[in-house]
């Protein structure tokens, strides 16, 4: 018995809508509703159907091709995103590159050489710290590729972003700790000049003074959103004579490294410190204690920045679109408790 491949007419009628809607949807998807263009993603994924876009790209002169450009790759926190981009481009065609941003000039001048060897049709660029200028390549089609920032977000920059509410996830953070009884609330802050690491400093000192606490310049370690920042900031932590009993940081990892080093030297979270992360990433739920975290939406970031990114493929030229800032939500787990009673 011969099984054949599914058809177009398959994905419209699973979707609901007419093979017409399954071509617009697939090839021009700023031509149809976002609700619309979900439906016929989900059919295309029930029925397994892929669509032959070789001719198709030749006449328009596309790569087919996407590049996620990521500040670390071993951070598990982008793996979550990049798998929202790929479930958007895999159904329409498109391959998904994805490299790691660097800081040296030899390794950010053989990302230039990459890309403008690769002829991708456009860029979503997880960090923050990368040039734009670096990527002003063109496509096959000889127009400049557009470029979408995820996550993080380059200040001054002219292209279009999918945020989250970062400083609101802050304050939420500070203000569960106030709530349990916690009147000194230390901070592990995230790289300087990082955007995530001012708007999540900006969240936390609003959270202290809507809780009616003092901000304490003392009460704030430097970190660099990794684990080995983390024990750092425990080893400065444990020395001081005047300890914060709870501590935000702006990265899991951070809150990973800080609960490791400080249980090395007999303290016990939440007994003696509570400690809040920020991300939720999968091995939050696992850790011991269970890290209570505020939780980002990393698939559905992924999956509106490459929406994004296909809406100025389609355009083809930079043209004035939202913002979105997509919710966050506090995750309560066994790190945080009410603070000791002292004796």
């Amino acid at each position: 018995m011969r099984s054949e491949a599914p058809t177009i007419q398959d994905v419209a009628r699973v979707a609901g809508v007419s093979t017409a809607t399954v071509s617009r949807a697939l090839t021009s998807p700023g031509r149809v509703s976002e609700r619309t263009r979900d439906l016929v993603l989900e059919a295309v994924e029930t029925t397994g159907y892929v669509a032959n876009e070789m001719a198709r790209n030749l006449r328009r002169q596309r790569a087919n091709s996407i590049c996620v450009i990521a500040p670390e790759l071993s951070n598990p926190f982008f793996s979550n995103i990049i798998s929202g981009i790929e479930q958007i481009c895999k159904p329409q065609g498109y391959g998904v590159f994805v490299t790691e941003s660097s800081s040296t000039d030899e390794e950010k001048a053989g990302l230039i050489n990459m890309m403008a060897s690769a002829r991708v049709d456009g860029f979503i660029v997880l960090d923050g710290n990368l040039d734009h200028s670096m990527l002003k390549t063109r496509g096959p089609s000889g127009r400049p590729v557009p470029i979408v920032s995820a996550c993080e977000w380059r200040n001054g920059s002219l292209a279009p972003s999918v945020t989250v509410d970062n400083v609101g996830g802050a304050m939420q953070a500070v203000k569960h700790l106030a709530a349990l009884g916690h009147t000194k609330i230390g901070h592990i802050s995230g790289p300087e000049e990082n955007v995530l690491t001012a708007a999540r400093m900006q969240g936390y000192k609003k959270g202290l003074d809507s809780s009616g606490l003092a901000y304490r310049e003392d009460y704030v370690l430097r970190g660099e959103f990794s684990l080995e920042s983390g024990q750092r900031a425990a080893e400065h932590w444990l020395k001081m004579p005047d300890r914060p009993t709870a501590i935000f940081c702006a990265s899991d990892r951070e809150a990973f490294g800080f609960i490791s080093q400080v249980s090395k030297n007999g303290v016990q979270v939440p007994r003696d410190v509570s400690v809040i992360g920020f991300d939720n990433i999968e091995v939050s739920g696992f850790f011991v204690p269970a890290l209570t975290t505020v939780s980002q939406p990393r698939v559905e970031i992924g999956r509106v920045a490459a929406k994004m990114l296909f809406d100025l493929i389609q355009e083809n030229e930079h043209h004035t679109m939202e913002n979105p800032q997509l919710d966050v939500s506090l995750v309560i787990r066994e790190s945080t408790a009410p603070p000791a009673k002292q004796a």
